[in-house]
């Protein structure tokens, strides 16, 4: 099949997963017409900002709309790629299905169902238009099945993987990493069986870092003073930061309804030790004690957060292995955008071949 057009709608601010998703499309030779939606949506005032995400009412969202529109008129795209699509007004996906040669696509690596606090103004258009896409893509298991169970024509599941943008930064001066690191660290937002998790090991005496978002909301707040640095890592110092600390946590989202995040994959590739949740799905994807080591209570957080710690050889053999395992079985956003194109190939043709009929 040739291969097709695509408009990219997404966030394409550097080293996040939707631009790599975008270049995995340009790297595999489609013919790729993008827009970044966040020219239109962010801005240098933190209430425009505030109401732009509450509301979706601001004059940078109705101009992002417009932008959208007139670009698939313009580009005649056979695929339509929306990344998570909660600024897409109703009538602008009404307006993009009524050209019958494009293939509408929502992608989201989030849990569309997850209504709480503002989220639920947020989300409001995308629940609305969910089921009008042709072909859904999204990394959240839980998602997959119940798309199916409301009728969905075709859904696939498209697992998280590693960026190649964040590059191994290689050996970091001693200064350096005991600045970014340290024994134990995590890097992601708070939420309350984070802070859970987390607060065991402190309390444990276990030198702990944390980088995210909203650690501010913590309700041990006092305990996690010199722990959690209020700030975030990105791109190259997100990658400093992995391979500073002996030990990486892999908490995953319960807001989210995860099994994997992004840092599931991109810790090993980084040739960094990972201590992940173990669930049904991870260990799939890295061998228990030899390729990631997991974890199933607080209890066993800590025993193996202690043991590792005190075993640094075995630890670097486990991450080298994590390492390999991450490049031999594929386990970056091309890898994963290669595995889901024939889902698109068929839905291209059925498309097509209902404009023959």
């Amino acid at each position: 099949m040739e291969r097709p057009r695509i408009l990219f709608v997404g966030d394409l601010t550097p080293y996040l997963t939707t631009r790599a998703r975008r270049d995995a499309f340009l790297e595999l030779g489609f013919p790729v017409e993008s827009i970044d939606q966040m020219p239109y949506i962010r801005s240098a005032r933190p209430l425009v900002s505030a109401l732009t995400y509450r509301t979706l009412l601001t004059p940078g969202v109705f101009a992002l709309n417009r932008e959208i529109r007139r670009r698939a008129s313009e580009f005649r795209p056979d695929v339509i790629w929306l990344e998570k699509g909660t600024f897409v007004f109703p009538r602008t996906i009404r307006r993009l299905r009524r050209d019958p040669r494009a293939l509408l696509v929502y992608h989201n690596t989030d849990d569309w169902r997850f209504r709480g606090g503002i989220n639920r103004l947020h989300w409001r258009f995308l629940r609305r238009t969910i089921a009008d896409y042709d072909l859904h893509v999204t990394s959240n298991l839980w998602n997959v099945d119940e798309f199916r169970a409301a009728g969905f024509a075709r859904v696939v599941h498209m697992e998280l993987a590693a960026n190649p943008a964040v590059r191994d930064p290689g050996p970091l001066p001693p200064g350096e990493r005991e600045r970014l690191g340290g024994p134990v660290g995590f890097i992601g937002h708070w939420e309350p069986v984070t802070e859970r998790r987390i607060l065991r090991l402190v309390r444990a005496g276990i030198p702990v870092k944390v980088y995210g978002a909203h650690w501010e909301a913590a309700e041990a707040g006092s305990e996690l003073t010199g722990v959690a640095q209020h700030r975030l890592v990105i791109g190259d110092e997100y990658a400093r930061a992995i391979v500073a600390f002996d030990v990486n946590l892999g908490i995953v989202s319960k807001w989210n309804r995860n099994h994997t995040a992004s840092r599931t994959f991109q810790i090993p590739a980084l040739g960094a030790f990972l201590l992940h949740e173990r669930n049904e799905l991870v260990v799939k994807y890295f061998r228990e004690g030899q390729e990631a080591e997991f974890f199933d209570s607080d209890d066993e957080l800590l025993e193996k957060c202690r043991y590792y710690l005190a075993h640094p050889e075995e630890r670097r053999r486990i991450a080298e292995a994590g390492r390999r395992r991450c490049f031999e079985s594929g386990y970056f956003e091309l890898d994963r955008v290669r595995e889901i194109l024939p889902a698109l190939e068929d839905a291209l043709r059925a498309r097509r071949a209902g404009l023959s009929a």
